[in-house]
């Protein structure tokens, strides 16, 4: 039988952000319906992508189709089918879904082009994949050509220079101030969390930051995202008591009252004030209080722009590495059905040349016997034939 690479997904490009985190999976729900898929027998091996912008299900299978993965996981997740199916993307062949996954990977389809976040997204799902002993020879191989590409990427073009999200962009602005190898100590407010404030928080924590702090109009909303993230949380009307305490302030809320200046009393050490709030959030007269730095999302986004328009002119190229991957990897597909007949072959042959040699030797010589068996074969039959194992991570 035939086996295929599909996927299934659900992103921002077809969904808004309450659709979206409906479908969210954490490592527990994934672990459990990954597991659920496979014991089901509707899928050979399976990985699960869950951000805050996608949900998707890559797998391997030989003949289940892809609405059948899709209702699983409404199912799963307690959803009415009529009013999230037509939200999913799908791919049920092996290259386009290879196609696609090279595409998700590199950064094309993010909500910030390049994204840089989202390779190790998926290298998490991987080992969490191989983990479970749910992998298989097409997730594997698909999984491969996708760190391949991520490389040449990386190597060949200038898509991945600098950032071009602004909320990355600003805490990269903080090595300006802070050696990052400090950020551990350095305690954050995050102020918002509309999409801005949620990508800062996600990003935070790869950066380094351990003391993070959100706040937010609806505090419910805080809160939630605080459990998620494994961080902090203040009520919104209480957070101005605190405000002298922080390193680092980020403003992301959108119109209300601006911080004032004396809101923020004296530092206590260097401070900076990250205020990407349109309109701006804190008052300009801030950046003049003593040890303390303000860096307004105007700055912020001078730099990302010059990055976006470095990497809008390399697509080209990266999309050329894609189609080059992408036909390495259809050639092997085709390759697949002799290296399995092979394969068989050999293991025949290894079953008749064992038989005959214990006919005609002593247990004495048993070892030797086997050695030459495995030598004779191999030099019959040089032609790989084993399965693919998975690559490191």
């Amino acid at each position: 039988m035939k086996h295929t690479l599909q996927v299934i997904s659900i992103s921002h490009q077809t969904a808004t952000l309450e659709q979206r985190q409906a479908l969210q999976l954490s490592r527990e729900e994934a672990t459990a319906f990954m597991q659920e898929l496979k014991a089901a027998g509707l899928v050979e091996g399976v990985l699960v992508l869950t951000t805050c912008n996608r949900t998707e299900v890559y797998y391997e299978t030989t003949a289940t189709e892809t609405a059948a993965v899709q209702q699983a996981l409404l199912r799963f997740k307690d959803l009415n089918a009529a009013a999230f199916a037509p939200l999913f993307t799908y791919h049920s062949y092996s290259e386009s879904t290879l196609y696609y996954l090279l595409e998700v990977g590199l950064g094309l389809r993010s909500r910030v082009l390049g994204d840089r976040q989202i390779i190790g997204q998926l290298k998490d799902s991987y080992r969490l994949t191989n983990d479970l002993k749910l992998g298989s020879p097409l997730l594997h191989q698909a999984l491969q050509t996708l760190f391949r590409a991520h490389k040449r990427v990386h190597n060949e073009t200038d898509f991945r220079v600098g950032a071009a999200s602004v909320g990355y962009a600003a805490l990269e602005r903080l090595t300006d101030f802070f050696p990052r190898k400090d950020f551990a100590a350095k305690r954050m407010l995050i102020i918002g969390t509309g999409q801005m404030g949620t990508d800062i928080a996600r990003y935070a924590s790869s950066f380094g930051f351990k003391d993070i702090v959100l706040t937010n109009r609806t505090d419910a909303r805080a809160e939630l995202l605080a459990q998620e993230l494994g961080v902090q949380h203040i009520a919104f009307r209480n957070y101005t008591q605190e405000l002298n305490s922080f390193d680092v302030v980020v403003s992301c809320v959108g119109g209300g009252a601006q911080l004032q200046a004396a809101a923020f009393g004296e530092a206590k050490g260097k401070r900076v004030l990250l205020d990407l709030s349109v309109p701006q959030g804190i008052a300009p007269e801030a950046g003049q209080l003593t040890n303390t730095t303000l860096v307004n999302i105007d700055q912020i986004s001078r730099r990302t722009q010059a990055v976006l328009v470095t990497r809008q002119a390399a697509i080209a190229a990266v999309e050329q590495i894609i189609a080059e991957e992408t036909e390495v990897f259809s050639l092997w597909l085709q390759d697949q059905p002799v290296a399995q007949a092979i394969g068989e072959l050999k293991t025949f042959f290894a079953e008749v040349l064992g038989s005959e040699l214990q006919k005609h030797i002593s247990p004495a010589d048993n070892a030797a016997a086997q050695a030459i068996a495995k030598a004779t074969l191999d030099r019959l039959i040089r032609r790989p034939a084993a399965p693919c194992a998975p690559p490191k991570v």
